[in-house]
This record gives structure tokens, sequence and C-alpha cells, in this order.
């Protein structure tokens, strides 16, 4: 692309990329180093802001077209750190996930960026009409692609993300139930303890040797070009644990937020986990009693931060930090019905959303 190509970009986006330039010169000593394709938005509001640009004759490393992963906030570094040396542990053994380039700690606005390839290709959704056709290739699509994430050797990427300087113990199911354990340091969540303390007295042992799991695995975060998988992206949630953990999630991320989403869906729900969960399971075995378990620890966590948002008065850091999709009606609904069926548990609604 060339510079008569370039889209007028909005003003915040004009201090973004000029920031970007600067710290890209900076950390790679190129002092003329400009834009061939200026910064534009692609997605971004949760938990970070992402823009596709390339380059004029920059080094080797970020050649081509580029993604920027801007964090929300400083204190995120240790987050941009951490998805770095993830992708590139999966980069290095051939699976198919953008390779981190540049990871910086304070590049715009004293925030973390992640410099990383830009896969090819669309979203496994972008273009899909959801009728019967298209819904059955897009879960048994998606539900291949998953199995063959959970063959991936563990063992070699925790040696990756340990020589990266990180623990393996970062990327576990306990972290995820300290997270939980949070809304119980105090009474505002008493109602809801419940079902934090079945999760804890039921929770399963887990296997020998944890799979690599993604933690919001969905339609939307595997790419395509044609009828080849280009690549699997947005690995914030990235974990080692049971599959079952991850299967659960993606179950959920079905049940309740497509359902949210996508409301023309919703007759469809239950058929779409059923395919989903034959296809995984024609592949790679499944323990379901941990299958359902995980859905409890996946809905309870989206009912939890949905309460929060919904509650007056929240400790800031508890509460979803922009919108958040699981606080939606539909959504709350799923999650609590979900709760209930596996644990007998009734959770109270929020009464903003009663």
């Amino acid at each position: 692309m060339t510079g008569d190509h370039i889209a007028v970009p909005q003003a915040d986006d004009n201090s973004i990329a000029d920031q970007l330039i600067e710290a890209l010169r900076n950390e790679t000593g190129v002092s003329d180093l400009d834009y061939s394709e200026w910064p534009q938005r692609l997605t971004g509001g949760f938990e970070t802001l992402t823009y596709g640009f390339s380059l004029t004759s920059p080094p080797e490393t970020l050649a081509g077209q580029l993604i920027l992963r801007l964090f929300n906030s400083a204190g995120d570094i240790n987050q941009s750190r951490r998805e770095a040396a993830f992708q590139n542990a999966l980069s290095s053994l051939g699976y198919t996930v953008p390779a981190v380039h540049v990871q910086l700690d304070s590049a715009i606005d004293g925030k973390p960026v992640n410099i990383m390839e830009r896969i090819s290709g669309k979203s496994l959704m972008e273009g899909v009409e959801l009728g019967p056709e298209d819904i059955q290739r897009v879960t048994v699509l998606m539900a291949k692609v998953h199995t063959r994430l959970h063959q991936v050797s563990s063992g070699s990427v925790i040696e990756a993300v340990e020589k990266a300087g990180f623990s393996k113990d970062q990327f576990t199911y306990e972290g995820r139930m300290r997270y939980i354990g949070r809304y119980f340091e105090d009474d505002t969540f008493e109602a809801l303890r419940p079902v934090y303390d079945w999760l804890v007295e039921n929770r399963p042992d887990e296997r020998d040797e944890p799979a690599v799991c993604h933690g919001d695995f969905h339609p939307g975060n595997i790419m395509i070009n044609g009828d080849e998988v280009t690549g699997v992206i947005d690995w914030p949630g990235a974990a080692f644990a049971d599959p079952e953990m991850d299967v659960a999630t993606s179950v959920i991320l079905i049940r309740a937020g497509a359902g949210e989403l996508e409301p023309e869906v919703r007759p469809m729900i239950q058929q779409i986990i059923d395919l989903y969960l034959h296809t995984y399971t024609q592949i790679n075995p499944l323990d379901m009693e941990k299958v359902h378990y995980h859905e409890v620890a996946r809905s309870f966590r989206a009912f939890t931060r949905g309460t929060a948002l919904l509650t007056p008065g929240v400790r800031p850091e508890l509460a979803p930090r922009d919108h958040y999709t699981w606080a939606g009606e539909f959504s709350m609904q799923q999650l609590k019905g979900r709760i209930a069926e596996v644990t007998g548990i009734e959770l109270p609604m929020p009464v903003r959303t009663r």
C-alpha cells in the first residue's frame, strides 16, 4: 500500500501511531523508519486495542503485514510479556499462531505493546450466514482445530516459556481459582459463595501431563484462507491444564456468549454444543464429569464478573473495565441455569437484571 491510499486516522489514533513509530525507531535503530500502511484499528476495547500496519524498508523481523496489540493499562506489562512468551513458544514448535516480533513495556502512553505478524485470511465466522449448513461447517472445523492444539506437546511449550522467564505455575488452573477467590475477600458477593465453595470441594484431580489450552477458543479466534487454517489468535487466557477445561470454556462461549451476541442462533445452541463435543471426542476422548465441572467454573467466573459490573460500589479492580458481553440478560440467565443444572445451586440474579 502506498501513501496515496493511507486513510486519515482519528485523533487518538494519530497519537498512537506517532508514539509507535518513535518506539520502533528507538528499538530497531532505524531513524527513518516510517509507515507504508498507517495503523488502522481492527478491534479493541475490553483488554486491548488492535491495529494493522506495515513499515517502509524495515528490518527483516518487521517485514510484511503487522499487528499492534496495545494493552489497556501500564499494569498489563506482565500480561504482555506472558502472551509474547507463550505465542513464541508455540510458534517455534510450528503451531499456527502469530509470532511476537517485538514486546515493549511502555511504548504508548506508558502502556505495553506487542508487535506480531499479521495472520492472512479472515476469521472463521466472517461472512457466515448463520444458517444450519454454515453453522455445522464452522462447528466441525472449530472442534478439529481445537483437538490439534491439545495434541501439541505441552512439555516443549512449558520448557520454552520457562526459558523466557515464566514459571508454568503462572499458566495453571490454580491461578484461575485464585482469581475467582478475590471476590470473596469481603461480604459483597456472599450470596454467590455456595458455588465458590462447591468448586473448591469438587475440584477434580488433574492429569499428569497438561494440555496446551487457549482459554478463549471460538470461531472468531480461528483464521482461515479458503479451506486452510492460517492461525489461531488472541491468547491472553493461555494455560497448561486439562483439555476438559478448554473444551468447557468453548461450550460456555457457545451457550452464553454466542447466544448473547447472535440471537438467531439461540434455537440451535444445544445442537451446536452436541456437534462440537461429538466431533472433538471422536479424536480426543474426554472425561465428561470434568467438562461439566469446568463448565460451572467458567460460568461462575463470568456470572461473578457480570454481577460485579451490575452492582454499585464494587471495588474497581473486581469489575470489568469495559463493555462486558457476559453481563447481558440472556447470557446471565444461561450462566445461572448451567450452574444450577450441574450443582443444584440457584444463584440470585443481580438486581439490575432481574
